[in-house]
């Protein structure tokens, strides 16, 4: 496939990874923090966790594209390892969110376990996109920092309350807008 290709749709994904999770995020509102009545059904929470999960799926698919793209820009030492981290990490929150679909129960393990992963691996995509230059150093850094900086904050002020999926959709949107805007 051609490069510039590539890099489109890299960012397309990754920018629709954030797209697709803001109708959950509206959904999990209604349901877990104004607890509206009619939010509270079984179809409501399908919904909620199906746009959660679908989000999750496409952010990897934009991984997929970025790691090919980051090896063919010269990097082979960070992003495959992180990349097949990431795929793990992907398929324990498949687990996590299908157990609470099941019982509305989360398997606290798998939820932390994804989130460390998410937010190391990220970190490690914003490295290696600083090291081949793919895109602008600031957003690089960006993504660095966000990453490590909530991972800290997690550990030393909520350990026991880490799961904010809308947090591992920010620097993918970010990235993705620097891959499309980047000639």
């Amino acid at each position: 496939m051609d490069p510039w290709v590539e890099r489109r749709i890299t960012a397309i994904l990754l920018i629709a990874c954030s797209l697709v999770f803001v109708p959950g995020g509206i959904l999990y509102t209604q349901r877990g923090i104004w607890k509206w009545p009619a939010a509270q059904t079984t179809t409501h929470l399908m919904w909620e966790r199906g746009f959660v999960i679908t989000a999750a799926l496409v952010n990897l698919m934009g991984f997929v594209l970025l790691e090919n793209s980051l090896r063919r820009s010269g990097d082979a030492i960070l992003a495959p390892p992180a990349l097949t981290v990431y795929v793990i990490g992907t398929a324990v929150l498949m687990a996590a969110e299908g157990t609470f679909l099941s019982n509305r129960e989360w398997v606290w393990p798998q939820v932390a376990l994804y989130v460390i992963i998410a937010f190391l691996v990220q970190a490690a995509f914003g490295l290696a996109l600083l090291r081949t230059g793919l895109v602008p150093a600031w957003a690089s850094w960006a993504t660095i920092v966000w990453n490590l900086a909530w991972l800290a904050a997690f550990a030393l002020i909520r350990p026991a309350d880490i799961y904010y999926p809308v947090l591992h959709h920010v620097a993918p949107l970010l990235i993705g807008i620097t891959l499309l805007v980047r000639r």
